[in-house]
């Protein structure tokens, strides 16, 4: 009998990436098709539906046409989180989507957090008020396009308006509702005090049910059947967004462990019970069961290296090359520092700072490793705080910088703890899978399925001679960083 296996939807910020796995986790195929997205020059970043949604289709039909011959046992869908895609009664967009990165909503955090109402709204939402944030992006709309909000039936996460596409069935799981600041953490329900004070109380029937994100959230209709190639009445399971998927792909259920995602952005998350202090992180999320995630981040990680080696380098040197001038570029020589703010968040700008004559292109990749390394730390140290926790004694790295072993070495030395790279190559889609794995009944829960899907790669240890000089370094680093973003506010 042929293997049975798990489909899994990754949306991220420049492309949808699909991946088959078998119920052990091992990658069976995958497929990928780049979504156009809208970088406006006034800021905003918004991604049509009817292109990213032909992109999916199409990864998909070529990937179960490389299952030909498998029993597909469910679907688990994931994607960027916040942002928000407004769709009509029949699914169709009222307007561009919005993607997290997109801060129009920013004039509107300020606003509240000037009066003081920024503060109480994150008592009941956990979260800290950004201008990417779903709640924000929502009450934006609500403001400034009421006649779209009047033709828009559902506002969905990105994932979710993949699986309505799938379904027909408009719903979220509690992953996204929490992590886009719109549900009161105690009750696990919607915040509908918050969003009613955020002038929402005409559009709460715009927000979809919440169900697990390990139950079945609807089934492969007909249609999808035919465009997709996936059976019809295969279930698909809630899942969850895109951090918290990383996070369970990684192996972060019931272990002491501290995931890192080196992307696009620096996401820095361990799973918690405690109960938090007055601050508030920037995801908070409902993870499995009363579990939380306690997560800390900005667009500031392994893009950064991604821009240097394509805009500035005109991609001359490649990744691999960039790895062996870095491991040719010695920890213990001087060299500049590198702000990884290249893609933000605002105020701050990427930038080379304390370059010498003696710098040279291995020590500026270097400090471009170590800048994204730093900022990770940074994070790391704050989610463990909020959380009421101690460091954790490993990371569990993911993303483009865990592929290279230079860098995990790096982000070992740094943090002065072991790294183990995860054994996937598409954490998050692993994640949405171990989702679609119980959905589907193939493990009794989230914790059995991650204990048999994931794995580690290898392990990197730090070396304890070189922790004084990256303590040195790191602090020099937030002092850069402290006083470059005080000058761009003036």
């Amino acid at each position: 009998m042929s293997t049975p296996v798990l489909i899994a939807i990754d949306a991220g910020g420049t492309a949808v990436k699909v991946v088959a796995f078998d119920l052990e986790g091992v990658e069976i195929a995958t497929e990928t098709a780049d979504v156009p997205t809208q970088h406006h020059p006034d800021g905003r970043v918004e991604r049509d539906l009817e292109p990213f949604w032909t992109g999916t289709v199409s990864a998909l039909r070529r990937l179960t046409a490389a299952c030909a011959g498998r029993e597909i046992l469910g679907v688990g869908c994931t994607g960027f989180g916040n942002g928000i895609f407004l769709v009509d009664e029949d699914g169709r967009a009222t307007r561009p989507g919005i993607v997290s990165v997109d801060h129009r909503a920013q004039p509107l955090v300020d606003a509240l957090t000037k009066t003081g109402a920024a503060r109480e709204i994150s008592a009941v939402t956990g979260h800290r008020l950004w201008g990417g944030q779903t709640v924000m992006q929502i009450a934006r709309l609500a403001q400034t396009e009421p006649e779209v909000m009047a033709r828009t039936r559902w506002a969905l996460a990105c994932k979710d308006v993949i699986r309505l596409r799938l379904t027909g069935a408009a719903l979220t799981d509690p992953s996204d509702a929490s992590g886009g600041g719109l549900v009161d953490l105690a009750s696990g329900d919607y915040a509908t005090e918050v969003l009613e004070r955020l002038g929402l109380g005409a559009h709460l029937h715009r927000l979809p049910p919440i169900v697990a994100s390990d139950a079945v959230a609807g089934r492969i209709s007909r249609e999808a059947a035919e465009a997709t190639g996936l059976p019809q009445g295969t279930p698909v399971a809630g899942s969850m967004m895109d951090v918290a998927a990383c996070s369970l792909g990684a192996g972060a259920v019931d272990a002491p462990v501290l995931t890192m995602i080196a992307g696009t952005w620096s996401i820095n998350s361990l799973e918690s019970d405690a109960p938090l202090g007055d601050a508030a992180p920037i995801l908070n999320m409902l993870y499995r069961g009363d579990k939380r995630l306690i997560a800390e981040g900005s667009p500031s990680s392994a893009a950064n290296l991604g821009w240097f080696l394509d805009r500035a380098l005109g991609q001359r040197v490649g990744v691999d090359e960039a790895n062996a001038l870095v491991a040719a570029s010695r920890a213990t020589g001087r060299r500049c520092q590198f702000m990884p703010y290249v893609f933000g968040p605002e105020p701050r700008r990427g930038s080379f700072v304390d370059l010498g004559a003696t710098d040279d292109l291995g020590t500026m990749l270097r400090a471009i490793y170590e800048g994204v390394a730093f900022q990770a730390r940074r994070h790391a140290e704050d989610a463990v705080g909020l959380a009421g926790q101690v460091f954790p004694g490993t990371i569990r790295l993911a993303g483009g910088a865990a592929k290279s072993p230079v860098w995990t070495q790096i982000f070992a030395d740094i943090c002065q703890r072991p790294v183990e790279a995860v054994r996937a190559g598409e954490v998050g889609a692993l994640g949405a899978a171990i989702c679609a794995a119980v959905a589907s009944g193939a493990y009794r829960d989230l914790a059995e399925a991650t204990a048999r899907m994931t794995g580690t790669a290898r392990r990197d240890d730090p070396d304890p001679t070189l922790a004084e000089l990256y303590d040195t370094r790191f602090r020099a680093f937030r002092r850069f960083d402290l006083g470059l973003a005080a000058m761009m506010m003036d």
